[in-house]
């Protein structure tokens, strides 16, 4: 890379870091960024496939932030963002040069790099991942610093030595390992430009490179045993094991090989929108236009290398993002904004060299407005997401766990969210700080295995347990297959299973449950209101989510009151996950009509699907009300 650029590089990158830490994140967070706030000063093992390279970094980085270490692990993400869009600078003069000299205008590399890395360094998504501690900001860091490197190494006059792209490379993959789809367009490039140097015994001269990165993977075992929240105790003697040490499992976790069965499970239609909706989030049509353009260039001025490089990296990172089902998929686009924003920097150029020849070449040096303008990008796409990129005022999570931890709970408890990420920030309380350190803390998907695949199956391991159970926060619809009561705040003690009823019929209605009873309370008097509920066992567990009915006839058989039909359990306990043994307790509000003559009148209740609207099976007569 060329010398004449590091210092604007290393300028940009103070104050990057600069603007991230002032816009970081106080205290604790959720989720993975509250995970990363205790595995980094403990110097843990987080989730798969474990960020060795970044958790031995921040270890040393947190050395010096011991008061407030969660701070320090949102300080250190603001770090690699500095880091980050020094290195976008970096790739942005080795990209600009080789496109302006073909247009003979190299003087403008440096001004036109300054401004695609300031789209750059304002992209919402990179901003908001610098503010809080995430490994993302490093991973960006590391592709554009091969990018850079492979592109260096790719002159012909003055080639730059290929040992630091793949010592890059090895970091990269000792971090994260979609930087496996930089290779292909970077192996097409270097055949384009050095050919000699995937000669075979080039090649593995340079192996070591690449290699020796990755024992820093022995990090993995060897700092599992001191992380505590790999073992949770589920009692004295009953431990969960969330990390297999077997070399197997040691592999199966560093690959990441738990989250394969989110690749293919989305809809690939409807990805696609998701990806638009992104882009233009990101960039507004007027910034597409001008990458697009970008790409029209590198095509005109017979830039193949510089193409090929780029577009085979952004469509592999494309194609990933568009197959990989997990809920945070959006932050897998920092790379190709990367790149998106690269070749706006080229059409910028283009957009320039353009005006230029339409009037004359004294011009050129007015052109720069147009690449002033182009900050007019980020003020239309920053403001709406403030609150993702102004983080100083979060202390949420902070106040909401105070909240939890000042009811009266039992000091040995167990909490239970249907949610992870809400529950990450007790795991830095009881490591960091020493608090509730008898509670644990579950979560549906602790474990991969059946018992623990949702909420009703993290509730009966921990009823399980003989400890006491709290719910961190309401959850309406539990009741439908738990006895609760409030504790106080938002926590609510769950004392059990829902029970039968005295009068237990057992009746079949379908193959997934039976009957059990009813009990109603209330007059049956003209417009008065009953309270029905009515009582199911589950014998298998039902494939769809169900809504019920309850409907009130004459003695001809005409329908005449209905209450309202629901989902019982909510979205929290919807029929899908009722397992055989359950207890199901419907309760309905039932309007009798203003007008109801002396007579024998009947109940009936059933299931039904709510997409298309066909019951279950037919309606089940439950009771006999005489007026």
């Amino acid at each position: 890379m060329r010398a004449r650029y590091l210092p604007l590089a290393l300028l940009l990158a103070f104050l990057a870091f600069w603007l991230y830490a002032w816009m970081a994140a106080p205290d604790i967070l959720y989720g993975d960024a509250g995970e990363f706030q205790f595995t980094l000063p403990l110097a843990g093992v987080s989730h798969p496939t474990g960020y060795p390279l970044f958790h031995g970094l921040g270890w040393i980085w947190e050395r010096g932030f011991q008061g407030n270490p969660a701070r320090g692990a949102n300080l250190f993400s603001a770090l690699w963002g500095g880091v980050a869009v020094g290195m976008a600078y970096l790739l942005s003069a080795e990209a600009l040069e080789r496109l302006l000299a073909r247009m003979a205008w190299p003087g403008g590399t440096r001004w036109l790099a300054l401004i695609t890395t300031l789209l750059f360094a304002l992209n919402p998504t990179l901003w908001a991942l610098s503010v809080q501690a995430e490994v993302y900001t490093m991973q960006v860091a590391l592709m554009a610093a091969f990018l850079a490197a492979v592109l260096a190494a790719g002159r012909r006059r003055d080639p730059w030595p290929l040992w630091p792209a793949a010592l890059l490379l090895g970091l990269g993959l000792a971090h994260h390992l979609t930087i496996l789809f930089l290779i292909p367009g970077a192996l097409l490039f270097l055949w384009l430009t050095q050919p000699r140097a995937l000669r075979p015994r080039a090649m593995l001269r340079l192996l070591p490179w690449v290699l020796t990165p990755l024992l820093l993977y022995l990090y993995i075992p060897w700092r599992a045993g001191a992380s505590p929240w790999l073992f949770p105790h589920l009692t004295p003697d009953e431990v969960l094991p969330l990390f297999d040490h077997s070399p197997l499992g040691v592999l199966r976790f560093i690959l990441g090989i738990g989250f394969a069965s989110a690749l293919g499970t989305v809809s690939l239609p409807a990805r696609l929108a998701q990806a638009g909706q992104l882009y233009l989030a990101h960039f507004t049509e007027i910034g597409l236009g001008v990458a697009g353009l970008g790409l029209v260039a590198l095509v005109i001025e017979g830039a193949w290398p510089l193409l090929i490089l780029t577009g085979t990296s952004f469509l592999l990172l494309q194609l990933f993002n568009l197959l990989y089902g997990i809920g945070d998929i959006a932050t897998y686009y920092l790379p190709l904004y990367l790149l998106v924003t690269l070749w706006l920097g080229l059409g910028l150029a283009y957009v320039v060299e353009g005006l230029t020849r339409l009037t004359s070449p004294r011009w050129r040096r007015y052109g720069l407005l147009v690449l002033v303008l182009a900050l007019w990008i980020p003020w239309q796409v920053l403001p709406p997401q403030r609150a993702q990129w102004d983080r100083r005022e979060d202390r949420a999570p902070r106040a909401r766990w105070e909240g939890i931890l000042a009811q009266p709970l039992d000091p040995h408890g167990i909490l239970v969210s249907n949610d992870r990420d809400e529950m990450v920030p007790l795991i830095y309380l009881q490591q960091i700080e020493h608090r509730a350190t008898g509670m644990l803390g579950l979560f549906p998907r602790i474990a991969a295995t059946p018992e623990w695949a949702d909420l009703n199956g993290t509730l009966k391991q921990a009823l399980a347990t003989t400890r006491p159970v709290y719910l961190i926060k309401p959850m309406p619809g539990i009741e439908a297959l738990y006895r609760v009561r409030p504790v106080g705040g938002d926590v609510f003690q769950v004392l059990g299973p829902q029970r039968p009823p005295a009068q237990n019929y057992e009746a079949p209605y379908t193959s997934a449950l039976r009957w059990l009873g009813v009990t109603w309370s209330g007059p049956v008097e003209p417009g008065a209101t009953l309270t029905i509920t009515l009582y199911w066992r589950a014998v298998q567990q039902p494939p769809q989510v169900w809504h019920s009915f309850l409907h009130l006839t004459d003695p001809s058989g005409d329908k005449v009151a209905q209450a309202q039909d629901h989902r019982p359990g909510g979205d929290y306990m919807p029929s899908p996950l009722w397992r055989p043994g359950d207890v199901i307790v419907d309760s309905f509000q039932l309007p009798l009509p203003a007008e109801m003559p002396p007579g024998e009148y009947t109940l009936l209740a059933g299931f039904y699907d709510p997409t298309t609207g066909q019951r279950v099976a037919p309606p089940l007569e439950v009771a006999i009300l005489r007026r």
